[in-house]
């Protein structure tokens, strides 16, 4: 509808509501003469008389009154409309999809969600764990949990927890081969290889990586924690696969001097323009939840 049939209409409506074009002019915030001139321009494109003007009342006509509800109708509908987009922006509704990697997804996103859920009920998670990187666009996902050093792209990221990545081997592995104490001196020793075939390390002020290798090969963190208790190789993983080792003395922790810094747990998302409110609240939920650990 073009937007010149909607001029007049508003001001004609506050005509009626209240009485006075005084009163319309006041609510809406122009002046008197702006409604009065509306008004006349929406009755000659109407070809009708809506209203008829004395010095000390307004009159609707029989024309005019018809017109008014259909309009009033018309405009509460808009309202609703209005509101109702509100509503979703603030209140979290429909289906959230998520995609995360395996073992953090199970540790953290998994039971974090669940605790999400129960404060927003109208809300449906879907959760898909693999350890791939998904297409967020082409394959219909509202946002993605990464961790790591992510690359540059289009997508938005914010990071919602520190991650730290540690070196580590088991002491029945220290004592046969020794500990390293330089990344140089890993060449001398057999690395577990995960999903990249690189480890993460800073020195001189610099993050870089650097290739690896090793007897044993596996995408899952667990995996990879195991084999090092077994004694098999050293290890670098995030703290959360191998830190209740380390407590207990399966796993001894080596390099820490060169643990890097510009890794991170982002939520990842396709744009952050019209954010809808149950991928906004969501990361909000994860970034406090994590900001406690």
């Amino acid at each position: 509808m073009a937007s010149t049939k909607w001029e007049g209409i508003e001001a004609f409506i506050h005509v009626v509501n209240l009485n006075s074009f005084s009163k319309a002019a006041s609510q809406m915030g122009v002046s008197k003469s702006h409604i009065s001139r509306q008004i006349t321009q929406l009755e000659y494109r109407l070809n009708a008389q809506l209203l008829i003007r004395t010095t000390r009342k307004v009159a609707v006509t029989e024309v005019g009154q018809a017109f008014y509800l259909r309009c009033n109708d018309v405009l509460t509908n808009l309202d609703d409309a209005e509101q109702a987009v509100i509503d979703l922006q603030e209140k979290p509704r429909g289906r959230l999809r998520v995609t995360v990697a395996v073992g953090f997804g199970e540790d953290f996103i998994a039971p974090a969600a669940v605790d999400f859920m129960g404060k927003h009920p109208d809300l449906a998670v879907e959760l898909a764990f693999t350890n791939r990187v998904v297409d967020l666009v082409s394959e219909g996902y509202d946002l993605a949990i990464r961790s790591g050093t992510l690359k540059d792209s289009s997508l938005i990221a914010r990071r919602i927890s520190r991650r730290k990545l540690i070196v580590c081997g088991s002491t029945e592995y220290f004592s046969r081969f020794g500990r390293p104490k330089s990344i140089s001196a890993l060449i001398n020793h057999n690395c577990l290889i995960g999903t990249l075939p690189s480890w993460r390390f800073r020195e001189n002020n610099r993050n870089y990586d650097i290739r690896i290798e090793g007897n044993w090969r596996s995408n899952n963190g667990r995996a990879l924690t195991h084999a090092a208790i077994q004694g098999l190789g050293l290890v670098q993983l995030p703290s959360f696969y191998v830190s209740d080792a380390i407590q207990r003395g399966e796993l001894d922790s080596v390099l820490e001097d060169y643990n890097p810094t510009d890794t991170g747990v982002w939520a990842v998302y396709p744009h952050n323009r019209h954010l809808s409110a149950k991928v906004r609240l969501f990361v909000n939920f994860l970034a406090e939840r994590f900001a406690k650990h």
